[in-house]
């Protein structure tokens, strides 16, 4: 197949892109698709004696056994956990746009599918120069790719989730579906109607839910695997993927 790429967004920092980037890289090469994740810029970098560890993509090693290393599927490393334009200008590190689309081409000439994971949602600032500010929506622009929204169902999401869509649409970018993280095993009636009002609302559909884990560490993902991925409807997405 020719390659094609989908970036992971969310409704805010921390509702799930980085599990659902490792499900969805996992199920497609179970599925016989030669994917890979690509994290463009990861902030809160992890110190160690050999440099700056990449939290999301040691995660994406793990949990789908990759032989890649850091530097092959993250551009840029920033030690604060800050937005990424604030992280670099604190660390005196030039986020340059061109690196990450080259190093985003250069993984599709190798790979069927790429996975991009975006830094907190949307609006976020990637870099800051005197021209102006480099937007997470300006990547995704300049990359093609249609978006997967990752969201919850808990309180506030309808109002999270219907922003982050109509900000896309703003934008003329495509969203293929929503992914709905941490989904208690039994849903209240609150969480069970914020996902038709979701639905409702934007036009979106529902392409996965992933169960609220107790553990979500890398062990804990592999251990709850089939609970973990079996309502991700990954050849819906990948047909979604293919359309685009």
């Amino acid at each position: 197949m020719s390659t094609h790429g989908l970036f992971i967004t969310g409704t805010d920092t921390g509702v799930g892109k980085t599990l659902a980037t490792a499900c969805l890289t996992a199920l497609l090469t179970e599925s016989g698709i030669n994917a890979i994740p690509y994290k463009p810029v990861q902030s809160g970098g992890i110190a160690t004696g050999a440099g700056l560890l990449a939290e999301d993509v040691l995660f994406y090693q793990d949990v789908c056994d990759l032989p890649h290393t850091q530097s092959q599927l993250c551009s840029y490393c920033l030690e604060p956990a800050f937005s990424p334009h604030l992280a670099a200008r604190e660390t005196g590190v030039h986020i340059d746009p061109a690196r990450i689309r080259a190093q985003f081409h250069q993984l599709t000439r190798s790979h069927d599918v790429v996975l991009v994971e975006g830094a907190g949602g949307l609006a976020v600032p990637i870099a800051e120069t005197d021209s102006g500010l480099y937007m997470t929506i300006d990547l995704v622009r300049e990359l093609r790719l249609p978006l997967l929204l990752v969201t919850h169902a808990g309180l506030g999401t309808i109002n999270h989730t219907v922003l982050t869509v109509e900000y896309a649409r703003s934008h003329q970018l495509t969203i293929i579906g929503l992914l709905i993280n941490r989904m208690p095993d039994v849903p209240t009636i609150m969480q069970q109607d914020n996902i038709r009002m979701i639905e409702k609302l934007t036009g979106i559909p529902v392409l996965g839910i992933i169960p609220e884990l107790t553990d979500a560490s890398p062990f804990g993902v592999r251990q709850a695997w089939s609970d973990l991925t079996r309502h991700i409807k990954i050849e819906t997405i990948l047909q979604k993927i293919k359309a685009e």
